[in-house]
């Protein structure tokens, strides 16, 4: 495969970004850690180990490896190699009832599969609550944002144990 070249691999990630109609800037390219000290261009890479050979890390605190950056966390998206656990946890700090019961089932669906039950399961009691509301869809709506509510708060918690683990 030979030496890993930054300045290819920031060419595809720009192209990348403006098919999808976004903004590409100055920052989202920036990494500020590097791996042993070495520029990404001065990693060798050998034949077949781009998915274990992380050359740099993101701005996110995230690996980066030889393949590429790793694609951004979208609700529903299931545990791959380079699986963005920041992002869905960000994702899930964030969820509101206005997002609606499709977006918060695929929330759910990738929580369920990269195993994190312990924040999963306040979302999981909000879409039963939204799912089947019973008799006082007032009550109902009370628990929904209270699940929602602890919801965020595991997914921060969690976020703040994983990046300041990262930090250390």
């Amino acid at each position: 495969m030979g030496k890993f070249d930054s300045h290819k691999w920031q060419k595809a990630y720009k192209e990348f970004m403006l098919e999808k109609d976004e903004t590409v800037t100055l920052k989202d390219l920036l990494h500020s850690v590097k791996v042993d000290g070495k520029k990404a261009d001065k990693v060798d890479i050998k034949i077949g180990a781009e998915n274990d050979l992380a050359i740099e890390k993101d701005k996110d605190g995230m690996d980066v490896y030889a393949g590429g950056l790793r694609e951004a966390y979208k609700p529903g998206d299931m545990w791959s190699n380079d699986f963005d656990y920041v992002g869905m946890l960000k994702a899930g700090s964030q969820a509101t009832y206005e997002d609606g019961l499709e977006y918060l089932q695929k929330l759910y669906d990738s929580f369920e599969d990269v195993n994190y039950h312990r924040e999963n399961k306040h979302l999981g009691y909000a879409i039963e609550e939204i799912e089947n509301p019973g008799q006082d869809p007032n009550q109902a709506m009370e628990n929904i944002e209270d699940y929602l509510e602890d919801f965020n708060k595991a997914c921060l918690e969690t976020l703040k144990d994983i990046t300041k683990g990262k930090m250390s």
